[in-house]
């Protein structure tokens, strides 16, 4: 069953992040409850290192998943703009002939 819209890629981006913004929670709790509970004067070093990390894992993976979205789109555009041809060699002539170039002989 395909839903419209979403791909398999796009399902198992999803099903990553959930994943990574529920590790991310359960680490946070911890490294906040660790931090409550303790005589120590609050967040260590390594727990502010530990969360920076955590956090910033997760923007990248977010950040990938977006610029992968974005140049999807603008190549599906391209390749609509074209006429279906997104890429390969030109067969337009060059600049000041009229026909196109014919092909080498590999002799």
């Amino acid at each position: 069953m395909k839903r419209a819209g979403l791909s398999g890629f796009d399902l198992v981006a999803v099903v990553l992040a959930v994943g990574l913004v529920a590790a991310v929670a359960f680490i946070t709790i911890g490294v906040l409850y660790d931090a409550i509970a303790s005589e120590g004067p609050g967040l260590s070093d390594n727990a502010t290192q530990v969360l920076t990390a955590s956090f910033g894992g997760i923007i990248g993976v977010l950040g990938s998943y977006i610029g992968f979205r974005v140049s999807a789109q603008q190549s599906d555009q391209t390749a609509a703009n074209l006429g279906g041809r997104a890429s390969g060699p030109s067969t337009a002539a060059p600049a000041g002939t009229s026909s196109p170039p014919e092909p080498a002989d590999d002799a």
